[in-house]
């Protein structure tokens, strides 16, 4: 329903205030299937509407004062109700302060609106031209829905009003400014100013953002006045083009007079250069297989590791990830290579040569000694190596799983490396690793390398730290250029037993092979 009044007098400048036990509370409720507000301040409705005798409401939690119908403060208006019948596709009721409005609404729908009393409250009304409350009192802001089934809301509350509008909700009631005001509901007065303390959602922001500063006042202010920001509420949304600290400063005003200033300071800065581009990736290539020559027809997985990639491109084995399995149906040296790419380029490819042959070949070292060997060869980088190999016997629970990695021909004896083992993809397995110039060698130690491995270790995580040149007490020393193998199995030597299930057969492990440079 939309406010049939021409606009003309003016409100009382100070509203004449009863006792706070004289006021009550006008409540809203809101049913969800009508999308409908409704609003009441008397106890019997407010009684049914939350015990569910009229299905359908619930409390939005929002209310605001009005004087008993009763009350004879001077100045105080009454508020009439109208129904809404459904006969006229209607079931809502309409209030208004203004006894003109009341007969308008009489006159021009006598059968859509029934007038159910011409003083269910009392309010106070604006200036009719500025829309302008008395002192002591605030605005009660109403909207209209726009719908033939004509509905408004009242509300006190600047941001519900405003959000209603958003939604296409039409605002009704007098003055100029973007809220008309429809009434005026009563407030006690404040006996002091507000004190206000000011607090921002964030000490420093990047420019171009936002921070919000939220005023904590006493005494019910009316009004808030800024530096710095722009608002007239106790909100204010922060933003800077320029890096600095800033200060912020709010007063807020009741009809007891202005606070003193509250402030808070923000730091802007400007946003971090953006991140380096990723560099482009290099590459190197592990080999796993059953033997350490390969048999024609048999698995070779081939694993790239690469810095920072984002694609793989390989060369001679079909795959999109940094896994590429392959098999040679015919003997005698076969090369493949992979190149990872980002957004910076293409790495130059890594290279293996992989040998195949026609019958089987002995075991290398003493690796005859046990059921099955992985075999695994890393080169002379700093790798991390799986055993990815996916046929069996892999690296069986009673098996060996042999990494050979070669001392770069640069390390000097001022350097160490580092070999660490530990489960992969499976439950945590207790192992035992040995480091040797041999395959499968798990005899007992020797200084020398040339009789059994130079160092050994076991745990759930197996670490061995060796050196360059001369061997030293407890650092073994590898030769730069020489191949060397880290050893691996299921087994825990206190108890002379074999770690790992025979069901389903395989516990997987990593081995980082920490190379010095």
């Amino acid at each position: 329903m939309r406010n049939w009044i021409a606009a003309g007098g003016l409100a009382s400048v100070v509203a004449c205030m009863p006792a706070s036990a004289d006021m009550i509370d006008a409540v809203e409720f809101y049913n969800a299937s009508l999308d409908h507000y409704f609003v009441t301040a008397f106890p019997d409705e407010i009684a049914k509407l939350d015990t569910g005798v009229l299905v359908g409401w619930q409390r939005t939690n929002l209310s605001f004062k009005v004087l008993e119908a009763t009350d004879t403060t001077p100045g105080a208006a009454a508020v009439c109700r109208f129904y809404g019948v459904p006969a006229a596709g209607l079931d809502s009721h309409f209030y208004s302060a203004s006894a003109a409005e009341c007969d308008a609404v009489k006159q021009k729908f006598p059968s859509a609106w029934l007038l159910e009393s011409a003083n269910v409250f009392q309010v106070y009304l604006p200036n009719l031209t500025t829309g302008q409350c008395p002192a002591n009192t605030i605005p009660v802001y109403r909207s209209w829905n726009h719908r033939t089934d004509s509905n408004h809301r009242y509300t006190t509350n600047t941001s519900v009003h405003d959000a209603m509008v958003a939604k296409g909700y039409i605002a009704e009631g007098y003055g100029t400014s973007g809220r008309p005001v429809a009434m005026c509901s009563p407030v006690l007065p404040s006996a002091t100013p507000p004190v206000c303390t000011l607090a921002a959602s964030s000490p420093t922001a990047m420019i171009g953002t936002s921070v919000s500063l939220t005023a904590s006042c006493s005494g019910t202010p009316t009004s808030y006045s800024w530096t710095g920001c722009t608002s007239t509420t106790a909100i204010c949304t922060a933003s800077s083009s320029s890096a600095g600290t800033i200060n912020y400063t709010v007063i807020a005003a009741n009809t007891a007079g202005p606070s003193a200033p509250a402030s808070v300071q923000v730091t802007w800065s400007a946003p971090p250069p953006p991140p380096l581009p990723d560099p482009i990736p290099i590459c190197n290539l592990i080999v796993s297989a059953q033997n350490q020559t390969p048999i024609v027809n048999s698995l070779v997985v081939l694993e790239a590791a690469c810095s920072v990639p984002t694609a793989y491109h390989w060369t001679n084995c079909i795959s999109s990830t940094n896994i590429c399995k392959v098999r040679s149906s015919v003997a005698g040296l076969q090369t493949y290579s992979v190149a990872a790419s980002n957004a910076s380029g293409t790495g130059a490819p890594a290279v293996a040569n992989v040998n195949w042959v026609a019958t089987t070949p002995s075991p290398v070292g003493l690796c005859g000694q046990f059921p099955s060997t992985l075999y695994t060869e890393v080169g002379t980088s700093t790798v991390t190596a799986h055993t990815l190999y996916n046929e069996p016997p892999a690296f069986a629970w009673n098996g060996v799983w042999a990494v050979r990695f070669t001392v770069p021909p640069t390390a000097n004896a001022s350097q160490t490396g580092l070999l660490d083992v530990a489960e992969f993809g499976s439950p945590a397995t207790f192992r035992e690793i040995t480091l040797s110039p041999t395959a499968c060698d798990f005899r007992a130690n020797d200084a020398s390398g040339n009789n059994g491995p130079l160092a050994r270790s076991n745990g759930n995580t197996a670490t061995i730290t060796f050196g360059i040149g001369a061997s030293t007490p407890g650092l073994p020393g590898l030769t730069p250029g020489a191949n060397y193998y880290l050893n691996v199995r299921n087994y825990y030597p206190g108890g002379n037993s074999i770690t790992c299930p025979s069901s389903p057969g395989r516990c997987d492990a990593s081995a980082y092979i920490g190379l010095p440079r």
